[in-house]
């Protein structure tokens, strides 16, 4: 097994050492996050189900570990700066990453509360229009918003939420 795992860092080292370093400015935060890839990896070799060429499958786990970097950090994103397009257009992995995470969330939220962040943040529309199309009041929809905002920040732990 240890032949195994050091044949792949020895193939894949430096190209995943490039992909975090594009995604992760400090060369020390690299480092851990390219060793603590290497560690899951190791962790479960035994359950990789060939489903994937192992790069697909050991970049995916260098994904999560940037991810986990970023959270553990405190990454602080603003989300009424990645109102409309600007989700799906951000070209930082990092807040892509963050927003994924962000719009799962906000998906498994009960209604009328998905709604109003979906048509809030992805559509743009003012609180007028979102009251409009939900058949509620312009203040509900504002406070219902804040809120929910509010619980979303203490999740995930921002300050600048």
């Amino acid at each position: 097994m240890y032949d195994h795992i050091k044949q792949i860092y020895l193939v894949y080292y430096h190209e995943l050492y490039r992909f975090v370093a594009k995604h992760c400015r400090n060369p020390d935060h690299i480092d851990d996050i390219v060793q603590n890839t290497f560690v899951e990896a190791m962790k479960s070799l035994e359950t990789y189900k060939s489903r994937s060429s192992i790069k697909t499958w050991l970049f995916g786990i260098a994904k999560h570990q940037l991810y986990r970097h970023f959270r553990k950090n405190k990454m602080q994103v603003d989300l009424d700066a990645l109102e409309g397009a600007a989700w799906a257009t951000h070209n930082d992995f990092s807040d892509k990453l963050l927003a994924e995470q962000i719009l799962a969330t906000i998906n498994d939220l009960e209604p009328p509360h998905n709604e109003i962040m979906r048509l809030r943040l992805i559509v743009g529309l003012s609180f007028k229009e979102i009251a409009l199309r939900i058949g509620r009041t312009e203040n509900y929809c504002r406070v219902n918003y804040y809120r929910t905002k509010e619980k979303l920040r203490k999740e995930y732990a921002y300050e600048n939420l």
